[in-house]
């Protein structure tokens, strides 16, 4: 029954394929190469909606639905590139979090630019926290929402507002500018099934580790820097280059006390040596505090300007070290890799689609490089060891542009989780 409810959920998946990222948006310079006469496209406004069904093992089952709105124009009719692009959905976790999401995205609202601003809803009743610093911290797993007792969680609200920006520079590179405003509220756990005395979290703000005004906060970010783009497919590259360089801080807008200045490299490369089936692909990564005095709750921030999953946080889960439980190490600075070979072993159609079946066996590492709020010189050696993981992972690619994902993933150290399975969409990079 467990690989039948497996099979079932990538199925139903299929509800959850289409994404802002899946459809390029045109370029305003692209209008010269259109026909004034097209048959057969599709014109004006075309709404999509969908159920959505996944499963994260950090999150559980996600059920819900979205629609997308696209409008393509009239005369003439772009499709299947789009003038503006409208997303909302709304979904539940088996384990509390409940998400809600809208988007806009268009190349023409501001000529030359990519603009794409979202809100986003976060109630989270079960928000995963394993401490600082990573092994400081002994992971037990029959605390983690076991028997009563759920000692590695608390309760967290986030409302996200983001707007950001990206413009051609010259050739491959192009520039990227974002302002993020959030506010998160964090709280013992208000959850009839477990223990709100019993939890780690309640440990930290006794000991004031977590401050009284760390509890809640309004938070407004700045972020800006350049990428360099050269893959050759945006879903499924075979080759080039994507790398990211940016900066992000928080001016204290809004009278916090925690100002500060963060900045983050990502170097990811697709590899094809030889035959077309074959590609190595790694995502090389380096975030850090250069100044301030950042909050608690926003050191287990993955910053980003482009979002590519609603929530990125880590390190450890779905987005950066497969198989370690959500957030679990968490420090002032990271470097983590992710390297996957990925094989394409099937083509095929059925109903009129276009199949295709891959195999994408990985292996994840990363560390901590700089600990948060930890002084003691022994302490920052356990909290900067290196955490690693090996999985695998199968992909189902429709059209080209949709990929249905199913990962699995095991930790080397126990002590960083059991095992992490996640059913989603796309590569993590």
């Amino acid at each position: 029954m467990r690989y039948f409810a497996c099979i079932l959920t990538c199925v139903l998946c299929l509800g959850h394929f289409v994404h802002a990222q899946d459809v390029l948006p045109l370029e305003e310079s692209d209008l010269k190469f259109i026909e004034k006469e097209q048959k057969g496209f599709k014109r004006g406004l075309s709404i999509m909606p969908f159920p959505i069904a996944s499963y994260n093992s950090d999150l559980g089952f996600q059920f819900g639905a979205y629609a997308d709105l696209y409008d393509y124009g009239y005369e003439p009719s772009i499709y299947p590139k789009y003038f503006h692009h409208f997303h909302i959905e709304a979904s539940h976790y088996t384990k509390g979090q409940n998400f809600v999401h809208g988007e806009y995205e268009s190349s023409f609202l501001i000529p030359g630019v990519r603009f794409i601003t979202s809100l986003t809803w976060q109630d989270d009743p079960l928000y995963q926290f394993y401490g600082w610093n990573g092994a400081v911290n002994t992971y037990d797993p029959l605390l983690d929402r076991n028997n009563g007792i759920a000692f590695y969680s608390y309760k967290r609200q986030l409302l996200r507002f983001l707007s950001s920006f990206q413009g051609s520079i010259g050739g491959k590179w192009s520039w990227m500018a974002a302002l993020n405003f959030r506010y998160i509220k964090s709280g013992d756990l208000d959850f009839d099934a477990f223990d709100s005395d019993n939890t780690l979290f309640r440990q930290y703000t006794d000991k004031q580790m977590i401050r009284p005004d760390e509890l809640k906060g309004l938070l407004g970010e700045i972020l800006c820097g350049v990428k360099y783009d050269s893959r050759d497919f945006e879903p499924d590259p075979s080759h080039g280059i994507w790398s990211e360089v940016y900066l992000n801080g928080s001016p204290d807008f809004f009278g916090t006390g925690y100002p500060y200045l963060k900045a983050a490299v990502h170097w990811r490369h697709y590899i094809t040596p030889g035959p077309t089936w074959l590609t190595f692909a790694y995502h090389l990564a380096y975030q850090t505090t250069l100044l301030g005095n950042p909050p608690f709750y926003v050191e287990q921030d993955i910053s980003t300007i482009q979002i590519r999953q609603a929530c990125a946080e880590g390190l450890g889960g779905i987005n950066t070290l497969r198989g370690i439980v959500s957030n679990r190490l968490v420090g002032d600075a990271y470097a983590w890799g992710n390297f996957e070979l990925r094989f394409r072993i099937l083509q095929f159609q059925l109903a009129g689609f276009d199949f295709a079946l891959a195999l994408n066996p990985f292996l994840d590492a990363g560390m901590i490089t700089r600990p948060f709020r930890l002084e003691d010189p022994d302490m920052r050696a356990l909290a900067c060891k290196p955490h690693a993981t090996a999985g695998i992972g199968g992909k189902i690619a429709m059209n080209t542009n949709l990929v249905l994902s199913a990962e699995w993933g095991k930790p080397f150290d126990k002590n960083d989780g059991r095992s992490g399975l996640y059913f989603g969409l796309n590569y993590i990079f």
